[in-house]
């Protein structure tokens, strides 16, 4: 009889560590697949440490047991074994209490215990949301004592247990109810089981004396779960009735995970059938979208720095069903990643605020232009233009590469060909009619590209001393100062150049990196447009491509380090044969099409490029931007050099 009862008690207690890892799968099933093998011995092991070290120092086993094989890892495995611990609490102090109003003897310190316990909870629960910017910012502090790596562990695991209390309202409720109610059930039943097994034995144990020891204020002694401690005053033979209460669904859960896989896919077909886990990996979140560790840890950092919140807010929104493989952002205020979801690999494109709305208009440019069907543009595959923010996805394919690493891999004839193709086709479709320049366009352009921004380099930190010198040398090439190539941007020798511009749609960007060629077909179609450009000329769109070729921006985008002393700047600047070819390939394809006076203008376009970029390089890449400001002096020289001041 006794060993019915036990082997009854010890199926029930299963049955309760069953509903219970049904329940902690809620948690995790949010954000990833739950793997019951791991979690099945994670929580054996657990129970098993719990049996010898008190404080539960066995979920933080658990935790670490099952978190090392979850995508999500450790932290974000404790976050959860948190969560289950959380509801237990108030469980566990309902149940004291009930047994206290029921007058059960014995119970009245532990019920007050668990009561107060509860109240403090709460408390420590209402303070944590209302101080919950202080201490971000003290999470942050405190993981930032250690190495880049522990900080970012830490701050993932921060990161975690905040994302599964916000985001327990995505977890059914109900059946989070009724997991939690059969686990108790389940319990109390197989508890009071057991107690009559004792009883059998001579130990006069009872139902609720067993749930006490348990979980009462002693449950923390060294002692509570040994043979010396509560259980010293009973008999041998009921304390090894004890020991094989707790041991045997131990063993039995790290048994089940040994079965032969046919076996164990019936009983995940059963639990599954209790609790049903996704159809596809489409319907989790990601707790972080980034791949990338040093994306993660800024990010991180930027959102318990409580810097930027309402990007923060804006970038989750866009960016939780996905995972971004890599950050491609470049020379804008748009951020373009890399990235994958169910459906496949695609870039996508967003940004905020004002950079939000000019991202919209990008976005509709695209689509009109793609409804004409007379350009090869990127393939939008979805986007939004929404108030204060602008996303859109475009499709990805492996054969597609920047002009710039297609010159690289490539004959230079290939890359020349395929270039004067987008020229010519960009001619017949966008540039086609052309209209005449407006005299007040020329004057908006001068004043807002010009002067606004010849005025951020005289005011900048960091370049007002370089920007004042007559003359700088730049990687021990002397070079004319701004003061000395005044002429460059004198508005009456401008507006006389710029009269003569013929007046179409452009592209606005295009750049070497904007044209994407598919590598084994010679063929091509263009990304990123950029409007906005008050004079909207082609000749814009020849000075952007200048600015690769001639000016060598690409490379000097991968060049990380300048020095500047005095008027000397020096950086590693490279330049390669192949743009040195196919610059003058596009060189003498503007000498064949354009009159001397229109050359000029084209080239002084370029030089206003690189004044365009210096605000954007002072704003977000200040230890950079001297060597930018280096390649607009070189730019400069050479068409002071090239295009001489007349005489008289």
């Amino acid at each position: 009889m006794t060993a019915a009862l036990l082997l009854g008690s010890v199926a029930l207690l299963l049955a309760g560590h069953l509903f219970r890892l049904l329940r902690w799968e809620q948690f995790i099933r949010i954000y990833e697949r739950p793997m019951r093998g791991v979690m099945l011995r994670g929580m054996a092991v657990g129970y098993g440490v719990n049996f010898l070290l008190p404080f539960h120092i066995g979920d933080v086993f658990r935790a670490w047991f099952t978190g090392r094989r979850m995508k999500n890892g450790v932290g974000f495995a404790l976050a959860t074994v948190i969560m289950d611990r959380f509801l237990d609490v108030w469980v566990v102090a309902l149940l004291f209490a009930a047994f206290r109003l029921a007058g059960v003897p014995g119970v009245r310190d532990d019920a007050l215990y668990y009561l107060v316990f509860a109240v403090v909870l709460a408390a420590a629960l209402a303070v944590v949301i209302a101080l919950r910017g202080p201490i971000k910012r003290l999470c942050l502090a405190v993981c930032g004592i250690f190495n880049d790596a522990i900080k970012l562990d830490g701050l993932e695991f921060c990161w975690s247990l905040i994302n599964t209390f916000k985001d327990l309202r995505r977890v059914q409720i109900g059946r989070l109810a009724l997991n939690t109610g059969l686990m108790w059930v389940s319990y109390l039943a197989s508890y009071g089981v057991l107690a009559a097994a004792l009883s059998g034995c001579g130990a006069g144990f009872g139902g609720v004396d067993v749930f006490t020891m348990l979980f009462g204020t002693d449950a923390v002694d060294l002692t509570s779960f040994s043979l010396t401690g509560r259980l010293h005053a009973i008999s041998p033979l009921a304390q090894g009735l004890m020991l094989a209460w707790f041991l045997l669904p131990l063993l039995a859960m790290w048994a089940v995970t040994l079965l032969p896989a046919r076996l164990r896919g019936g009983i995940n077909r059963a639990a599954a059938a209790a609790a049903p886990a996704p159809a596809a990996d489409a319907d989790y979140l990601n707790l972080l979208p980034q791949v990338d560790p040093r994306d993660r840890s800024a990010f991180l950092s930027q959102y318990f720095g409580l810097q930027n919140k309402q990007y923060v807010t804006q970038f989750l929104r866009i960016n939780r069903g996905v995972t971004i493989l890599e950050d491609h952002s470049a020379g804008s205020n748009a951020t373009t990643m890399l990235c994958m979801d169910h459906g496949g690999t695609f870039w996508r494109k967003y940004a905020f605020g004002a950079d939000g709305d000019k991202l919209a208009v990008q976005l509709a440019w695209l689509r009109d232009r793609a409804a004409e069907g007379r350009l090869p543009l990127c393939e939008i595959l979805r986007g939004a233009a929404e108030p204060g923010c602008c996303w859109y996805d475009m499709a990805y394919a492996p054969t597609a590469v920047s002009m710039f690493r297609y010159l690289h891999s490539n004959p230079v004839e290939k890359s020349a060909a395929i270039l004067r193709d987008v020229l010519t086709t960009l001619d017949a479709t966008l540039y086609t009619p052309a209209r005449p320049a407006s005299p007040a366009a020329i004057e908006a352009y001068l004043d807002g590209k010009v002067d606004a921004n010849l005025a951020r380099i005289r005011e900048a930190r960091g370049l007002r001393e370089l920007a004042a010198y007559d003359r700088v040398w730049v990687n021990g090439r002397s070079c004319k100062g701004l003061p000395a190539l005044g002429r460059l941007f004198d508005h009456a020798r401008l507006r006389a150049l710029f009269a003569g511009d013929p007046v179409a749609t452009i592209h606005g960007d295009l750049t070497l990196e904007n044209i994407i060629c598919r590598t084994g077909e010679d063929s091509w179609y263009l990304i990123d447009p950029n409007t906005g450009n008050l004079h909207e000329s082609p000749f814009l769109d020849y000075g952007k491509l200048l600015q690769s070729l001639h000016g060598g921006y690409e490379f000097m985008m991968m060049t990380p380090r300048v020095s500047v002393h005095e008027n000397r700047i020096d950086f590693t600047f490279t330049r390669s044969a192949a743009y040195d070819a196919l610059f003058a390939a596009v060189r003498d394809y503007l000498n064949d099409r354009f009159t001397p006076a229109q050359v000029e203008s084209i080239f002084l376009h370029e030089l206003i490029h690189w004044l365009r970029l210096m605000p954007y390089k002072i704003n977000r890449d200040r230890k950079r931007a001297p060597m930018f400001f280096a390649g607009l002096l070189m730019v400069a020289n050479d068409i002071d050099a090239w295009y001489p001041e007349e005489p008289g």
